[in-house]
Order: structure tokens, then sequence, then C-alpha cells
């Protein structure tokens, strides 16, 4: 379903919340488990960050924390575009860093297949912010 479907036949009829699909589910969840990943793990080896890579550590943390909350921005339909573009550069940093790591590899592929999904599940954000909006314009006009 691209758009929400009106409940019943009438203009003022209320809009249906679309359905989350489960693709967008599963693009949230990667960019939420991997940035908890990454943010435990960042956290873990702090000790031994060499002195003067202390700001870059801290970024590596902020960006771990803004890949968790962009998941779950995309997960309630908002945000599409934040979570395209935290997904596109945490892949590329990612698989930039990849070359002794395993896991930065299996993160970095994930994090290039949520751009995908997130690009081929464009049209159900779309539903979902025509939802909030009529949501809101309902919202007013009550009493």
């Amino acid at each position: 379903m691209t758009e929400p479907e009106r409940s019943g036949a009438t203009d003022d009829a209320e809009l249906v919340r679309p359905a989350r699909p489960a693709l967008v589910e599963l693009a949230a969840a990667i960019l939420i488990v991997g940035g908890t990943l990454q943010l435990f793990s960042g956290i873990a080896t702090l000790p031994s960050v060499p002195p003067g890579a202390e700001p870059f550590a801290g970024l590596a943390l902020a960006l771990d924390v803004v890949s968790i909350g962009s998941g779950l921005l995309a997960r309630t339909g908002r945000a599409w575009l934040v979570a395209l573009n935290v997904a596109a550069i945490l892949g590329f940093l990612d698989l930039l860093g990849s070359g002794g790591s395993p896991l930065l590899l299996m993160l970095g592929v994930a994090e290039v297949v949520v751009v995908a999904l997130l690009l081929a599940r464009k049209p159900w954000f779309d539903a979902m912010s025509l939802w909030r909006a009529d949501q809101t314009a309902r919202a007013r006009l009550s009493p």
C-alpha cells in the first residue's frame, strides 16, 4: 500500500494508518542493532584510545547514537532522508575501516542494504507523512 486509504466514501473520511512494511522493520533493526554494537564496542575500547585521538573516539560514539536514533525514527515513519544519509555515511565509514575487522565489513554491507531498503520503501514514508498531516488537521478541527 503506497498511499493511505480513506475509510469512507466522503472527502472528510479519516485516513487509515498505513501498515509498516517488514523491510522498514529490517532496515530500522539494522541501524539500531548496528549502532548499539558499535556503541558498546567503542565504550569498551575507550581506555585504550591513544592520546590525541579522544575527539575521534567521541565522534565515533556520537555517530553510533545517531544511528540508533535514526533507526528509531525510521521505524515510526519519520526522518526518511536523515536515516538514508546516516546509513550511507556509516556504510561508507564502516567499509572504509573494515580492513582488519569482519564486524565492520558486515556492518558496512548491512548499512548499504539499509540504503537500498529505505529507497525501495520511500512511498510508505510518504504515506505516513500524509497520514500524520491528516491526523494533525483533524486534531486542529476537533472541538
